[in-house]
């Protein structure tokens, strides 16, 4: 379909970020995530930060993220790359199965319109080497009603705005194809890009290419702070280098990238998950190749501090701070401001690379 044949409703007023949660007790707090169980298979799974596991859906492979429906309790848990599938699911519900369109595979990351009407996913047109953004209706069966161009390649992830009225998506600009893998097929010509569009018609807003310095920046994941979006990057580039791979972007602005300052390097050029906290306030970037989660302040953009923690990657805005998550099965809560460890739970599972915070 074409892309002004699809008809979106979206709700009017300002609306809360989706990846934000309401202000709940700490003992209260759930999440979502796709893991991998002691058995080897793979599941997406419901999580309180007090009572630990306490719904699984078992999935045909590995998930990536999972990407909650606005007022209800319903999620989404999406494939990681090259998989076809995803499911909505919900505590005592039969979930929802469906798939990529032929031609296509997901990229493990989706986003829900402001009113929960449409599901919006990053995909991967591989035969014509082109990114694209399947639009849902998520009221019939998560039917896909059409696709927008994501202006780029590799659209690994994509988030919609705090007003409702964009869509915000990281080109990675890494060309794949599932027969050859998770092969680079334009190494040497990538390009990454941020880019904005309009929510209702798919039109291009905006679009941010890295300067020729950093050509081999891939914009990976993304979070809202504020009035900014924050990306997270890995750098395809010689190992010993050592770019930037945070950085801050206001509609109508250049983007600003920071470093860790002295933890630069332990970052290992990678950086997994990227998440704002409840305040907006304070950001996180994991890096699960360096073992460590640095910290900035969103409106200075001064480096905080960093946490160590084994294969860390799981990111999520928690009371005081964050939720952060690990291959090893370790989940602990950090305090925003001190980036010390306020709980450590350990749990016979293994996390996968995104943790989302529930809205109650």
């Amino acid at each position: 379909m074409r892309r002004r044949d699809v008809l979106i409703g979206l709700s009017a007023g300002f609306v809360a970020a989706l990846r934000a949660p309401l202000a709940i007790a700490a003992e209260d707090e759930l999440f979502a995530a796709a893991c991998k169980l002691a058995d080897g298979s793979f599941a997406a799974i419901f999580y309180s930060a007090e009572r630990g596991r306490t719904h699984t859906l078992p999935l045909p492979g590995r998930g990536h993220d999972v990407a909650q429906r606005p007022g209800s309790p319903e999620c989404v848990a999406i494939a990681r790359r090259p998989g076809r599938f995803a499911a909505a699911f919900a505590a005592g519900r039969e979930p929802v199965w469906f798939a990529s369109a032929p031609g296509r595979h997901f990229y493990g990351h989706g986003a829900f319109s402001s009113d929960g009407r449409l599901f919006f996913t990053s995909e991967n047109d591989y035969e014509n080497a082109r990114g694209v953004i399947g639009v849902r209706d998520a009221s019939a069966g998560y039917r896909q009603i059409g696709e927008f161009s994501s202006h780029g390649v590799d659209p690994h992830d994509v988030l919609v705005t705090p007003d409702g009225r964009r869509l915000v998506i990281a080109n990675g600009g890494i060309a794949t194809h599932p027969d050859s893998g998770r092969a680079a097929l334009n190494a040497s010509h990538m390009e990454a890009s941020l880019v904005y569009l309009d929510a209702r018609t798919g039109d291009l807003v905006e679009k941010i290419v890295l300067p020729p310095a950093l050509q081999k920046l891939s914009i990976r994941h993304l979070a809202i702070a504020g009035d900014r979006a924050v990306f997270g990057c890995q750098y395809e580039g010689a190992g010993e280098d050592a770019p930037p791979l945070v950085g801050f972007h206001r509609l109508g602005e250049e983007p600003r990238l920071v470093t860790a300052g002295p933890a630069q390097a332990s970052l290992r050029n990678y950086v997994g998950s990227i998440a704002a906290d409840a305040s907006g306030d304070i950001i996180a970037a994991s890096s699960p190749r360096g073992g460590v989660a640095a910290f900035w302040d969103a409106r200075s953009f001064r480096f905080l501090g960093a946490r160590p923690l084994e294969d860390v990657c799981g990111a999520a805005p928690a009371h005081r701070g964050f939720m952060i998550t690990s291959g090893t099965g370790a989940a602990e809560r950090i305090d925003a401001r001190t980036i010390a460890a306020l709980a450590t739970r350990q749990d016979d599972f293994a996390w996968d690379n995104h943790l989302t915070a529930l809205t109650v």
